[in-house]
């Protein structure tokens, strides 16, 4: 899990720093392209309050952050944390904006998995963060059913075992 949160927390990192100059507008931006992916999991109703939260936690390091954290849709969607970010250096927006997809995602992976999370982000990213190496995403893991199995057993012999352990002892 340590790797696929360093994975996510870099794809974060990469998709903010692509357009340094505009960190307002980078922001709004992966957030229009993030929303739709998310709402399509979540519905729209998970997403709205996960955002809010996540704009009133953001905003105790950031207190120029606060606003009622309601995205509108379409592309003014994120309009008022974009001007929030617009009316602050570079730096500081920066890590507002970098803070605020943090905690997002964090509770967002804490409710649907790391490995979705990730998933989600490199669909709604896929532009922003496609000079990411490939060996800097994270490798799925494929375990057999059996890995926990005796050695040496016939495979006939693993499925029963596997299955006998799933019995509730009488």
């Amino acid at each position: 899990m340590q790797a696929t949160e360093h994975s996510r927390r870099q794809l974060i990192a990469s998709a903010l720093t692509q357009h340094p100059d505009n960190v307002a507008q980078t922001s709004a931006r992966l957030w229009r392209q993030l929303a739709p992916e998310l709402i399509s999991i979540i519905g729209e109703g998970g997403f709205q309050p996960l955002y809010a939260r996540s704009i009133r936690l953001a905003s105790r390091q950031h207190p120029w952050m606060a606003h009622d954290g309601t995205p509108l849709a379409g592309n003014e969607g994120f309009a008022e944390l974009q001007s929030c970010l617009q009316a602050q250096d570079k730096a500081q927006a920066m890590a507002a904006s970098l803070a605020l997809f943090t905690v997002f995602l964090d509770v967002l992976a804490s409710l649907i998995g790391e490995e979705l999370t990730t998933h989600l982000l490199h669909l709604a990213w896929s532009k922003e963060t496609s000079e990411t190496p490939a060996k800097d995403l994270p490798k799925r893991e494929k375990k057999s059913p059996y890995a926990s199995c005796r050695q040496g057993l016939p495979a006939w012999m693993n499925c029963w075992a596997v299955e006998y352990r799933s019995f509730p002892s009488t």
